[in-house]
């Protein structure tokens, strides 16, 4: 049952913007992000804290109205009464916007799965020509995944070190099972983005100054008229697009415990209808899904003991469920000409002809 808060408090907050409060009532409070449900005369409207450098926020709020400005499926952003995107403070801001219920995203709903990656591509059409608001803090990521690629492959070396040592540690003997397999695939991961596909994308994307999620996650989300709809916009980075595309995929997959080539396909087929990418820049995703970016999470976690609260027997179903997932992508990686022919042409590799509007 959520709290109701105080009011009066959040009054001192809520002044600042154009809204009447009646009752507010706390949803969630953690690392640092608090989310109050508020009921007012003109609507209900959700309010977000978040311990976060106030230009920081600036930059994501300055992308929430840029993607609204360009009709994007998105909760409403409230501006204050000074016009502002954002209330700030010396550590922290609060951003407004408007509550909207719909259907609940599930991974294992593969038709939603396709419709957030058509929401995606839509997402990434709409982030072109953001010019992020005066004062605020870009981040990016775009020209980091060299050294993103070789500090993991480090790590990964340095773990292998480690469970050399724990002889009887049941993750540490399928970890080195695995390991070497997933180290080679790192590094030619990581040879692959001295590739011109790769350096031609990145210019391409400062030059439209588009934006990615950063984390895309269904939570987010909800089926509303039958399409993706955003509820707020939690974070933004300037990046390549596949960045959200592959870990969209690969949480997608490991909820299944399968690489299923056939989803995987008629995934891209969804995004691409909406946001084409070239042969080039297919390749690129190719690469980011050939680097074995969730074994390496997985290993991070247990050897660095992150995950306190889990038992050595979740640790344990998670890599093997991991493990499943990176070795029954190989088929899939190693079709890449069969299956990006099957996206140009919106068939999947048995054959079946489809458009993403026919499936919503």
């Amino acid at each position: 049952m959520h709290e109701t808060a105080n009011l009066a408090e959040l009054n001192q907050v809520l002044r600042y913007y154009p809204v009447e409060p009646t009752a507010v009532h706390l949803i969630f409070s953690r690392q640092g992000r608090t989310k109050w449900r508020v009921h007012t005369k003109q609507g209900t409207m959700m309010l977000r804290q978040e311990f976060i450098r106030p230009d920081r926020m600036l930059y994501i709020a300055g992308a929430h109205w840029h993607l609204q400005e360009k009709g994007m499926p998105i909760a409403k952003l409230i501006r204050t009464r000074n016009n502002g995107l954002i209330l700030a403070g010396e550590d922290h801001a609060y951003v407004l916007y408007e509550d909207v219920e719909g259907e609940t995203m599930l991974y294992y709903d593969k038709e939603q799965t396709k419709k957030t990656m058509a929401f995606i591509g839509q997402f990434h059409n709409a982030s072109k020509g953001y010019v992020q608001p005066e004062g605020s803090k870009k981040r990016s990521r775009i020209d980091k995944w060299h050294k993103l690629y070789r500090w993991k492959i480090q790590e990964l070396e340095g773990y292998k070190k480690l469970a050399n040592d724990y002889t009887t540690d049941q993750f540490s003997i399928l970890f080195l099972q695995q390991v070497d397999l997933m180290l080679a695939r790192a590094k030619e991961a990581l040879a692959e983005l001295d590739n011109p596909n790769f350096s031609s994308w990145t210019n391409e994307v400062f030059e439209s100054k588009m934006f990615c999620q950063q984390d895309f996650t269904m939570a987010r989300l909800i089926e509303k008229d039958g399409a993706a709809f955003m509820r707020d916009l939690h974070s933004v980075n300037a990046d390549l697009p596949s960045r959200d595309i592959r870990i969209l995929m690969n949480k997608v997959m490991k909820k299944l415990a399968v690489w299923d080539h056939e989803l995987a396909e008629e995934m891209l087929i969804h995004y691409d209808q909406v946001h084409p990418l070239t042969e080039g820049q297919y390749r690129v995703l190719w690469t980011d899904l050939k680097f074995p970016h969730l074994f390496c999470a997985i290993a991070h976690k247990y050897y660095l003991s992150q995950k306190r609260s889990w038992s050595d027997e979740k640790y344990l179903m998670h890599i093997q469920n991991i493990i499943a997932v990176e070795n029954s992508k190989e088929e899939f990686l190693s079709n890449f000409d069969g299956i990006f022919k099957g996206i140009k042409g919106g068939v999947i590799s048995d054959g079946t002809s489809f458009t993403a509007e026919s499936d919503s």
